[in-house]
């Protein structure tokens, strides 16, 4: 678990004027996730917003997003399981399914009885948003997928650098980067992206990270996106190499009645825009996103 992470100070993440409370949530999975709750200056009646971040993805990555998200909105920030920050006991695995089984509690025991909410993830986050739906007692009033993954296709050399990550990590990362930079990413195109990566690399734990790759490699969605019966909205970006367009757009198709956002690159889902985007999309569900560029 990180040093200290209830003492931090999350005032860079939130607009002017708001206030946060980081806690430890316990979970009847055993697991405890970081949550950091965001009150806007002025709380409106307005549906508060569960926020989950993709693979070891770190809250640095989603500054200017929360910041324009918590002008208006509670935000209720966790962390998932593979994160450092989680609190876990050797036997707990890092499962689509076991990611899934926390955020669905977690939901359940953070959002009051009769409180509206909106549920809003990146890659991982947004995956698990879709498997938790149809376990959920009580639904959200709509979903925001961003970036959202089907399958996590790790292979390979990544496969066999997972394995022994425990023992050689350190000293891979540089090698890591080299090979995101040169295979996986466009760096002209998407460099938000590679920074994002060396970021969560720079700071995740070893062990965990390399199970976690290993454990997710066999996933593969099936099923639970046709049970979303609420307002749906799927980001895409047709500029990221990381995360796969084709997925995003097969995973809008078969959400009934779901909305479709090409925003071509991580920039801007990581940005204000993003924010704005969530916030016109909750306030309007019915209503095309904002921005013209749709596939």
């Amino acid at each position: 678990m990180d040093a200290n992470p209830l003492i931090r100070d999350y005032s860079s993440f939130c607009c002017s004027g708001a206030t946060y409370r980081a806690e430890y949530v316990p979970l009847p999975t055993g697991v405890e996730l970081l949550s950091v709750v965001f009150t806007p200056p002025e709380p409106a009646a307005a549906p508060v917003i569960i926020f989950i971040p993709g693979f070891v993805s770190l809250i640095e990555n989603f500054r200017e997003t929360l910041v324009e998200l918590t002008r208006t909105h509670t935000v209720f920030y966790v962390e998932t399981r593979e994160k450092s920050t989680a609190g876990i006991s050797p036997y707990h695995r890092f499962s689509v399914d076991e990611i899934t089984s926390d955020i669905v509690h977690y939901a359940e025991l953070i959002i009051p009885e009769g409180v509206h909410f909106v549920m809003a993830g990146w890659s991982l986050g947004a995956t698990a948003i879709a498997e938790a739906f149809p376990r959920l007692q009580r639904k959200p009033e709509a979903v925001l997928l961003i970036e959202p993954n089907s399958s996590f296709p790790f292979k390979g050399i990544v496969l066999l650098l997972a394995k022994l990550a425990k023992y050689i990590y350190r000293p891979v990362v540089p090698f890591v980067k080299w090979y995101m930079r040169n295979f996986l990413i466009d760096i002209k195109t998407d460099e938000e992206m590679y920074l994002i990566n060396c970021r969560n690399l720079d700071t995740a734990e070893p062990a965990r990270l390399g199970m976690a790759v290993r454990q997710l490699s066999h996933y593969r969605m099936a099923g639970c996106l046709e049970q979303i019966s609420v307002p749906a909205l799927v980001v895409v970006t047709s500029k990221d190499r990381f995360h796969s367009h084709d997925e995003g757009t097969d995973i809008a198709a078969r959400i009934p009645d779901a909305q479709c956002l090409d925003m071509e690159d991580n920039k801007r889902t990581h940005s204000t825009e993003m924010g704005r985007v969530i916030i016109d999309f909750i306030s309007f569900p019915a209503q095309k996103p904002s921005p013209a560029d749709q596939p």
